[in-house]
């Protein structure tokens, strides 16, 4: 089995938890954040970046950002799990990749939040979280993970935040 590669896609902006009255779980997206993260998503297209799934926390927040990714057409399915919930573990994430990856080969995207997925990137890389990875709101990160023994050997090759993709026009 040779690596995979890896997208974690941080949610979009979501209603502020201080102004929100509902649950945590229940924040959605703002109207920029919807705006953002489509023209994030047609931005990832235009670079020829496409997955086989995207799985997705169940938060509102997330939910929605990986639908967005989905009705665009990054990936042609979407899978809602506990994995990638702010209580997530990247080790029960990785047990799962590993039974994915043994009938899948093409690109994955995980959907998820901060600091769970620059945490996760930092530990998959370096084999420790050293708080030196910021993922922006709808930002991505890219990895190759390996099939064997993930944590510290893989390798980041994309970190972005959406400025660099977008202009204040929407595509770059």
């Amino acid at each position: 089995m040779r690596e995979l590669t890896v997208f974690f896609f941080r949610h979009g902006i979501a209603v502020e938890a201080a102004v929100f009255e509902g649950s945590d779980g229940d924040r959605p997206l703002t109207a920029k954040g919807e705006k953002k993260t489509q023209q994030m998503a047609r931005r990832l297209l235009d670079l020829g970046i496409e997955a086989e799934l995207i799985l997705s926390s169940p938060l509102l927040r997330a939910r929605q950002t990986a639908e967005i990714l989905l009705e665009v057409g990054v990936a042609p399915d979407l899978m809602i799990s506990e994995l990638l919930a702010p209580s997530g573990s990247l080790q029960e994430w990785l047990h799962w990749l590993s039974h994915w990856r043994q009938e899948h080969e093409g690109p994955l995207i995980a959907v998820g939040h901060e600091p769970n997925l620059s945490h996760w990137a930092e530990l998959l890389i370096c084999g420790k979280a050293l708080g030196h990875i910021q993922l922006k709101k709808a930002g991505i990160i890219g990895l190759k993970v390996p099939a064997t023994d993930p944590l510290g050997n893989s390798q980041l090759f994309w970190l972005t935040p959406p400025k660099f993709l977008l202009n204040s026009n929407g595509i770059a």
